[in-house]
């Protein structure tokens, strides 16, 4: 929306995500909510991170994979509402194997993970909501899940972007800072009792207002 264009976007954002979930992550770690062994399949997503990461697409393909990935976004957080949270309340008692675990997990983190290098989304924006719906997880259980997931696909789609691409530096770092204070601001407000779902609903009609703006910009204001 700020005029930035696609190609630089994932490795201006890939180093924000690595901020910002590193800081999720310690504190879901510190309160002992994260599991590596529930965690384990889903990072089957690192090396199709890494691999996305190292691609290069022209300018309108790379549009039509934004324009689809936001979009996707906007919709799993209109979707992780009050129909969710009624799920949420049977999840403590149910007995998930490992194996459904795998099975789900191995296929859902090479997709998402692949979409995470390629665009610069860390991938638990949609990682949650699936894990939610699924009835695989508790909410605390998700949310140290999938800020793991999105630090380490960071982490890997970062790597393959900047072996592959010029890394404008002086671009990032400023919003490096402002990102992990926003971190710190959001992990404090979050703990609060504020209104989770109307939150959802804000940030998801940003990103499919972003989604749009590609759309017009690529396709109509030509």
């Amino acid at each position: 929306m700020s005029g930035v264009s696609i190609v630089t976007v994932p490795t201006i954002a890939l180093p924000l995500n690595i901020a910002v979930s590193g800081i999720a992550f310690f504190n879901y770690l510190r309160a002992g909510h994260f599991s590596l062994k529930f965690s384990l399949p889903f990072l089957a997503s690192i090396p199709f991170a890494f691999y996305a990461g190292t691609l290069n697409f022209d300018e309108s393909t790379l549009a039509i994979v934004f324009v689809i990935a936001l979009l996707a976004s906007s919709f799993a957080l209109f979707t992780s509402s009050y129909s969710i949270k009624k799920r949420q309340q049977q999840i403590n008692s149910r007995d998930i194997s490992s194996r459904k675990i795998t099975l789900l997990g191995l296929p859902i983190g090479a997709v998402l993970g692949s979409i995470a290098g390629l665009v610069g989304i860390g991938g638990g924006i949609w990682l949650s909501p699936l894990l939610i719906l699924s009835r695989l997880a508790t909410p605390k259980r998700v949310a140290a899940t999938a800020s793991f997931f999105i630090l380490t696909n960071s982490i890997s789609g970062f790597a393959g972007h900047a072996l592959t691409k010029p890394i404008n530096f002086e671009f990032v770092l400023p919003l490096l800072v402002v990102v992990i204070i926003g971190g710190f601001l959001g992990s404090r407000i979050g703990s609060l009792k504020i209104n989770h779902n109307m939150m959802r609903m804000i940030v998801g009609g940003i990103v499919a207002i972003a989604a749009l703006n590609i759309v017009y910009s690529n396709w109509f204001n030509q």
